[in-house]
């Protein structure tokens, strides 16, 4: 079984910056990710084998791909890429990893563990939301990051995170066509957000990002509209249109015609790995849904065990990469090799960074939350709430109904088949929380979420019955 001092689940800022630091302290790290290369969803490099001109040249990346530039010759850290993490174990002599190898199922054995697991954008269950065509935003923009592919032809935005604005942005310079960017909140929030806080300005770099993303999409024509949400999807076999209304009556509809949509009410965290693992978790709606706890140095409830980047809420590439340096300081100096003293002094640039960042992360989650009113709102019986199982919100609320003792969510997926599916409930657990707090208000705020299980994402038999071959380890 291959050991390592440090093993890191994740390629990104967080990632990235805790091997950075880790090895430059002594420790050996193992840095294991899905993609097949590093960056994160953040960078999304495109392939090796491709040139991508002007691949990501906004100013704003250069932090995280001077980053990834620093990484990519770092001594003392093995990348473990197209690799899954299947589930951990603690064990009385450190951390055992399960891997899903391209060679087949392995073991990793970690004295060690940073889990910086990222977050996915979170779905919204609407009629029509299962239509293709209909995409999270940030899938849309993966195509663009990677290769500059613009993967369709007209496309609508409606959500509430600004992210939409970007991607419309990046859409329109890739040679794309944007109908329209909606977004649920009215106006007026936008502005009395922006009015009450200061801390803003001290990022004049992502305001100026904003201010041009938003001036050459209305250059343009495109439609920027506020207060307004994709109520549905229509189409023959794949989207052709999308109906939009008001987000607070969802009345006053018109048609767009379009053959993409683009989903952005916000992001939930990856946190499948830290349940299993068994860490203490908390529930934010609007910070990243299960969030893992921590202390001050990035330390997990379990011993051994640190969580950096958006698994402690949804903090954004800098937020990410300082936590991952303090988290980087702390598995050193538990491991004996660095001096507390000296850690805390080291760690003091990186606190300082994020106090700041911290406040404008909680702007930005209190500008962007689309509430669970709207997202109830948009859940009609008909609505498909589990796509692997292909369980409807009808369903689900004649079960609510027929089993007034069901009170948290493992027992209503017991009954519903909602999360049984491959997504293993990535993709419901938000929308089926929100569903059974509605019709259970008098709901503890404590409940548990879906009890995570080994393998946390689907593996082949085969890949079980293969154990990889010393090259391919």
């Amino acid at each position: 079984m291959a050991r390592t001092d440090l093993a890191i689940v994740g390629a990104g800022p967080a990632g990235m910056a805790a091997a950075r630091v880790a090895t430059a302290h002594g420790l050996a790290v193992t840095v294991i990710d899905e993609q097949p290369r590093a960056g994160g969803q953040i960078l999304r490099q495109p392939p090796a084998s491709f040139r991508v001109d002007r691949w990501l040249a906004d100013r704003i990346y250069r932090p995280q791909q001077s980053l990834l530039q620093q990484c990519a010759g770092l001594d003392g850290v093995r990348w473990q890429h197209a690799t899954t993490v299947l589930g951990s174990e603690l064990t009385g002599d450190g951390i055992t990893l399960s891997l899903n190898t391209p060679g087949g199922v392995d073991e990793l054995r970690a004295e060690r563990l940073l889990l910086a697991t990222g977050c996915h954008d979170m779905p919204v269950t609407f009629p029509g939301s299962t239509l293709p065509g209909v995409m999270a935003t940030g899938g849309i923009q993966a195509f663009v990051k990677s290769q500059q592919i613009v993967p369709g032809e007209r496309f609508v935005f409606s959500g509430s995170h600004p992210l939409q604005l970007i991607v419309a942005d990046q859409i329109l310079q890739a040679g794309g066509e944007v109908a329209a960017v909606l977004f649920s909140q009215p106006r007026s929030l936008f502005w009395r957000l922006l009015r009450q806080s200061p801390v803003l300005l001290r990022y004049p770099a992502k305001l100026l990002y904003f201010t041009r993303a938003c001036a050459r999409l209305m250059r343009r024509g495109v439609a920027i509209q506020f207060g307004r949400v994709a109520s549905s999807a229509h189409g023959e076999g794949r989207l052709q249109r999308v109906e939009i209304a008001d987000s607070g009556t969802l009345e006053a509809r018109d048609t767009i015609a379009c053959d993409r949509l683009g989903i952005g009410f916000g992001f939930l965290s990856n946190s499948q790995l830290a349940s299993q693992a068994g860490l203490e978790c908390h529930w934010s709606d609007s910070a990243g849904g299960w969030l893992a706890r921590t202390d001050e140095w990035m330390r997990g409830s379990l011993p051994g065990v640190y969580v950096a980047g958006e698994l402690t809420g949804i903090g954004g590439a800098d937020v990410s990469q300082r936590e991952g340096e303090i988290a980087g300081l702390a598995a050193a100096m538990d491991a004996g090799v660095l001096a507390p003293g000296v850690a805390a002094e080291r760690a003091r640039p990186a606190r300082r960074a994020l106090r700041p960042l911290y406040r404008f992360a909680d702007v930005l989650s209190a500008m962007s939350h689309p509430g669970a009113a709207l997202l109830r709102a948009l859940m009609t019986r008909e609505s498909t709430l589990c796509k692997c199982e292909e369980v409807t919100v009808g369903t689900v609320r004649a079960l609510l109904d027929e089993n007034p003792f069901t009170a948290d969510l493992n027992a209503l997926k017991l009954q519903s088949r909602c999360g049984m599916g491959m997504c293993q409930g990535r993709y419901c657990q938000y929308q089926l929380r929100t569903l059974l707090h509605s019709q259970r208000p008098d709901l503890a705020t404590g409940d548990d979420g879906f009890q995570a299980r080994f393998p946390v994402k689907p593996v082949s038999i085969g890949a079980l019955a293969t154990t990889p071959t010393p090259e391919e380890q």
